[in-house]
């Protein structure tokens, strides 16, 4: 079974705060999906592709930022 992650797992895999998950959860900026509980969910794998893909829209300024703080953070773990 694929790799799924709670909201908080998340933020940890990302080295992200709540409200940063949230405005991207929010604007479908993430791929994500909610279970029947409403709780927000994702798979591991999509968050990956996603964050290597991702293509910043020129005026999202707060997307450009936490993109640039992600891929930051994994640099230094590498």
């Amino acid at each position: 079974m694929e790799g799924l992650l709670t909201v908080e797992r998340l933020m940890t895999h990302l080295n992200l705060r709540r409200s940063q998950i949230d405005y991207l959860v929010k604007n479908w900026l993430i791929p994500h999906f909610r279970l029947p509980s409403g709780e927000v969910m994702f798979r591991a794998s999509e968050v990956e592709m996603w964050l290597y893909t991702c293509r910043v829209p020129y005026n999202d300024s707060k997307l450009r930022a936490i993109l640039n703080q992600i891929r930051t953070w994994r640099c230094k773990q590498q």
